[in-house]
């Protein structure tokens, strides 16, 4: 009887997992040391800024000064061949003697398909598709205490005391205190939301920190998370002044693979808003941050496209004003 309930659970349990483990991508490391950034001084910030909207794929700030230290980083994450390794990238950067802010914006909106069905500028609901979510942890603290080989292996800023009669005590030199979607402190913000926190560096001009960017989940479809990352001067509360709506999905732009490829007239009003045109990252970002209706408008367009991640679930405004009228629709 025993051994029957033995081979009844084995039948049972027969998925590897495989599907929800992401593929490596030969052109993306799942290890990445990506050497020096600069910090992007005030002055080069005002340069980037159009109005409220700060350009960061300006290609001032992703030109490498005389010391081949860019100022602005798109780059991406691919998976391990062993998902038991931990993955991510490390910069380092100087200590200025002042404020620092460190931000980085995994892809693409915070959200992707995802959308509250009470969220009071909604009209669709949007069923949430895993395969293409992606999210970096972000962490800072000076080179020295970090534990980890940058391109090699992951580490993090936490050592180890152990006190006069024996006891371990594990202390944390991480500088990176950031105010999740819940505004707990120390906290991280989620599937492709951007993360960034303001580094005191008095006393430490010159000295060298490093930037931790943990690759916490990976897209399904493709096994690489995009990502932008940056050192700004400054702390982050002056940065969020700035920027007008401050560090927020569209503060770092066209962190998808291709999007900064596009034209102009490939993520115009015109282009976006016709049906014909194909679906782009550009254009889902841009309508995101620019239209009070967020990606009402242009998913009602781009329905039926198949590489559009707009979802059909059911759930639709009325197709008709009569229809509205006699309250069809949510």
């Amino acid at each position: 009887m025993l051994s029957g309930l033995f081979l009844l659970l084995a039948a049972g349990c027969d998925r590897e997992g495989g599907y929800y483990v992401a593929a490596p991508n030969p052109d993306y490391p799942f290890l990445q040391d990506l050497g020096e950034f600069r910090v992007v001084s005030t002055e080069e910030q005002a340069a980037a800024f159009e109005g409220d909207d700060f350009v960061a794929y300006d290609p001032a700030l992703l030109a490498e000064d005389d010391l081949g230290r860019p100022g602005v980083w798109y780059g991406g994450l691919g998976a391990p061949d062993d998902p038991s390794y931990y993955g991510g990238a490390t910069f380092t950067f100087k200590g200025t003697g002042g404020s620092v802010c460190v931000v980085t914006d995994p892809e693409l909106v915070f959200w992707n398909q995802a959308q509250s069905p009470a969220a009071t500028t909604s009209d669709y609901l949007y069923v949430d598709n895993t395969t293409d979510d992606g999210d970096i942890d972000l962490d800072v603290g000076l080179s020295a205490y970090y534990t980890g080989s940058p391109g090699v292996e992951m580490g993090n800023f936490e050592l180890v005391y152990t006190d006069p009669g024996g006891v371990d005590h594990s202390l944390s030199y991480s500088q990176c205190a950031q105010a999740g979607s819940q505004t707990f402190s120390g906290s991280h913000s989620g599937r492709s939301t951007v993360e960034y926190c303001t580094i005191d560096t008095e006393g430490l001009d010159g000295v060298s920190l490093t930037g931790v960017l943990n690759t916490f989940l990976l897209p399904l479809t493709d096994g690489v998370v995009h990502y932008a990352a940056a050192v700004f001067e400054g702390n982050c509360s002056a940065l969020v002044a700035s920027a007008g709506d401050g560090i927020d999905e569209c503060f770092f732009a066209r962190e998808s693979d291709g999007a900064r490829d596009l034209t102009e007239d490939e993520t115009s009003e015109d282009y976006c808003g016709d049906p014909d045109n194909p679906w782009n990252a550009g254009c889902l970002e841009d309508k995101f941050c620019l239209t009070p209706k967020k990606l009402n408008a242009y998913c009602e367009d781009h329905f039926d496209d198949e590489d559009a991640p707009c979802i059909d679930n059911g759930v639709h405004p009325p197709v008709d004003d009569a229809e509205a009228e006699a309250g069809a629709g949510p």
